[in-house]
């Protein structure tokens, strides 16, 4: 267990986190308010744990903007109910079952219960979907500096490719964000197949 909330946190907090640290450190470069040379002349232990405190700490700070930015960015078919459909699709006989419906994180919650190393797998998917949406944020703000930079800095050519290597980031860490949950909705709703009478504990008449 202390393995999986760790690759969880470092999937969800730590690397966005430390894509926002980054662009942080570029800025106050920029802006002559830090001198990197600084931070690279400190001992590499102290390099290491203050980057990884900050970027984890960055990363559970920004998560609510990153929350934010997932409601208003485009779902490309890839909701629940899309994932439901597509699950009764290829599973024609769980179509009328209860389980389909209720809702995903009960779900979890039962496969948990009933093989948690299986379950294992959902957990990693749903990191991972959180990582790419958590860092669709920091590529946001990466590109808005690139904007700065392509019209105010020095190296225009720079700044502009640049902002256009970020705009493709951030459009492919949105579009596979949604891609990888509508994956770890699948895998929910497979596993929860299997488990013995689970629709008796959602009720055979659940919508």
């Amino acid at each position: 267990m202390t393995v999986a909330v760790g690759i969880f946190d470092l999937f969800t907090y730590a690397i966005p986190g430390a894509l926002h640290l980054s662009l942080i450190i570029y800025v106050l470069a920029r802006l002559n308010l830090m001198d990197p040379t600084t931070l690279a002349s400190a001992p590499s232990v102290l390099q290491v744990i203050g980057a990884a405190v900050a970027s984890y700490l960055l990363g559970h700070l920004a998560y609510p903007l990153s929350a934010l930015l997932d409601k208003v960015a485009p779902r490309w078919n890839w909701s629940v109910e899309n994932a439901r459909f597509e699950f009764v699709a290829r599973v024609p006989e769980a179509r009328d079952r209860a389980f389909v419906r209720a809702d995903a994180s009960l779900l979890l919650a039962a496969a948990e219960l009933h093989n948690k190393e299986a379950a294992g797998e959902i957990t990693r998917l749903q990191g991972l979907a959180l990582m790419l949406r958590n860092s669709a944020l920091a590529l946001v703000f990466a590109l808005v500096v690139a904007v700065i930079e392509l019209v105010m800095g020095p190296d225009r050519v720079l700044a502009g490719g640049c902002a256009a290597l970020f705009l493709v980031s951030l459009t492919a860490a949105i579009r596979h964000g949604r891609r990888v949950r509508h994956w770890d909705r699948l895998k929910t709703l497979e596993l929860c197949f299997w488990i013995p009478d689970i629709d008796d504990r959602f009720g055979s008449n659940h919508r």
